[in-house]
């Protein structure tokens, strides 16, 4: 077989027959010659296939003749030539790769073994196609680098190609005269994506309260993506056929959600009635459905901040609310405290640097005005803690003899911090730990005159820069995934909007803009988070989602394809001159695949 690769032109010469006659002192004859010009009886072949069907094969040599026989009647020689490919609405043929050339792709076109039929591998456009999703992300991006989508779906009902190619029966043409162009259009289209299974979450709401069943098909894009629902305790809870479970009593059943489309996909979850007022944790783990799990990880050895918030059905949250954490393993994630928040608190958890151990952080609600419900009968939550490795206390070794020159647990150690801001060694911490790193804004504002801090530790050399160690590898750091945190503390509270923002910038990149200044002219490049902080002195415990996507977990982008500098910037915006705010505990976790 003849592969169609990534190239949008290609020349195939495949011979219909291989004819040898005579001896050996004859040579070879190929048997290609014709006095009749190739002509086509319709502008265009025209032709459709479906996704998912095999390997299907498109006759080239349909309506077209010579000598008023069809081609195909020909007993000579019929090359193929200047096959070009031309996918529509910027569809990306799906490729797979080689097993035997590296680097290398096989497209799902091929030519048949005498070089007269396409041969399309339909089964290839099964993930590149669907009958019924509408996503659009992919194709453009705003003035931030954020992605919009262009109009077109990413993943289409069908794909379209205009294909064209020379059809050579060996005749011969005049000078200067140019052979006409056998033109095709070819549609592969989706077919229906069945439901396969039906994936359900656990549902919590208080007596006389509804909430929505947290149930999907998979795959989520099905065509027929209804569901019917049915509790199995209707004196807890009840159900209507849009999936909106309302509490009758305090307790528990299940329910359980059946796929329409194929009753034998079906998926059960509990189902929780509480009192009126509960209380929830807010900040651990979720699923695929965007539900709780029950449990978080944590990094090691800085304070983890485990938050909780009330709330209340049929009634008004006032006053100040108290909470009580408790630990069950105290060795390794030890209850240091806890911060107000609002109605709610985030309790912080002292971690170990012993990585794999877990534990429970029970939480209880101790004061405040819970309405008709009785303190005792607000039910508690449970989380379960699991310490990952925190790469600021486990940053591993320099290359340089003299180490790393980076401010690791931020306490104002090592090179300093240079910007428009003053930075200084802090004893106000979180934990226990030595201290922390406090920002004082200075005059600056930004071109729409917010006051305007930032500073960052601009160590040049690479190998005593961990973030260039790291970040700055070019291909050997592309695609490596992290998590961020830090805790925050204003020193006042303020009297309008303060933003820090957390920025991992690249001083090499592809596509740098030309007389790139400074770090604010590489930031179309660079890794942005961003967080508007409440406003309180309490301690903040921030964890970081990238700007560009909302998730929380950040790769090394693929512009990051050289070896260059990296440096992670702290900026500040709306905190007025002579204000100041404390940094602590930051955490760098490793994601793996």
């Amino acid at each position: 077989m003849n592969h169609l690769l990534k190239k949008t032109v290609l020349s195939l010469i495949v011979p219909a027959a291989l004819v040898g006659c005579g001896g050996t002192d004859e040579g070879y004859d190929v048997n290609f010659g014709s006095s009749d010009n190739v002509v086509f009886e319709n502008d265009a072949i025209v032709a459709s296939v479906s996704e998912n069907s095999g390997i299907v094969a498109v006759d080239l040599l349909q309506g077209a003749s010579a000598g008023g026989a069809p081609l195909s009647d020909f007993d000579g020689t019929i090359f193929i030539n200047q096959m070009e490919f031309e996918a529509l609405d910027g569809f990306i043929t799906p490729q797979t790769e080689s097993n035997t050339i590296s680097n290398q792709t096989i497209s799902p076109f091929q030519l048949s073994s005498d070089g007269l039929q396409l041969l399309i591998d339909t089964d290839k456009f099964a993930e590149s196609l669907r009958a019924c999703d509408d996503t659009d992300v992919r194709g453009a991006t705003d003035a931030d680098g954020n992605p919009i989508g262009d109009g077109i779906p990413d993943f289409p009902t069908s794909a379209v190609y205009n294909i064209s190619y020379l059809i050579d029966n060996g005749v011969s043409l005049p000078p200067g005269t140019e052979r006409e162009r056998r033109q095709m259009t070819l549609t592969v289209n989706a077919i229906d994506d069945p439901v396969t299974e039906v994936i359900a979450s656990a549902v919590e709401m208080p007596a006389g309260g509804t909430a929505q069943v947290i149930a999907s098909t998979v795959p989520s894009y099905a065509c027929n993506a209804a569901m019917t629902y049915s509790v199995a305790d209707t004196d807890i809870a009840s159900v209507d056929e849009n999936g909106v479970i309302t509490g009758v009593s305090v307790g528990s059943t299940t329910v359980t959600a059946t796929s329409v489309d194929n009753p034998d996909a079906s998926a059960t979850a509990d189902v929780t009635v509480t009192a009126a007022f509960t209380i929830a944790i807010t900040n651990g783990n979720v699923d695929e459905l965007g539900a709780p799990t029950g449990d978080k990880t944590v990094p090691s050895c800085v304070a983890a901040g485990i938050a909780v918030e009330p709330s209340i059905l049929n009634g008004e949250l006032t006053g100040s609310y108290g909470y009580d954490f408790v630990s069950s393993n105290a060795a390794d994630m030890m209850v240091a405290g806890s911060a107000a928040n609002g109605f709610g608190a985030t309790g912080i958890i002292n971690v170990s640097d012993n990585i794999g151990v877990n534990g429970n952080i029970d939480v209880s609600l101790v004061s405040g005005d819970t309405g008709a419900t009785p303190i005792s009968a607000v039910a508690g939550r449970s989380i379960e803690l699991n310490v990952v490795q925190n790469l600021m206390c486990a940053p591993g070794e320099s290359a340089h003899p003299a180490g790393f020159n980076i401010d690791f647990n931020m306490d104002g150690v090592t090179a300093g911090y240079s910007g428009n801001a003053s930075f200084a060694a802090s004893t106000d911490v979180v934990s226990d730990s030595a201290a922390s790193v406090q920002l004082t804004a200075g005059s600056a504002v930004n071109d729409d005159g917010v006051p305007y801090s930032w500073g960052t530790q601009q160590v040049w050399n690479k190998q005593r820069n961990w973030y260039s160690s790291t970040y700055g590898l070019g291909l050997d750091s592309i695609g490596k995934k992290f998590k961020y945190a830090v805790w925050v503390k204003l020193n006042s509270v303020p009297s309008s909007p303060v933003t820090l923002r957390k920025v991992i910038v690249p001083w090499l990149y592809e596509g740098i803009p030309a007389g790139a200044q400074g770090f604010p002219g590489r930031f179309d490049g660079a890794g942005m988070f961003s967080v508007t902080l409440e406003s309180t002195t309490e301690w903040q415990y921030i964890e970081f989602t990238d700007d560009a996507t909302g998730e929380s977990v950040w790769a090394v982008p693929d512009s990051w394809n050289v070896v260059t500098d990296v440096f992670t910037l702290w900026e500040v915006f709306g905190l007025p001159q002579g204000e100041s705010l404390i940094l602590d505990d930051y955490s760098v976790v490793a994601i793996e695949d």
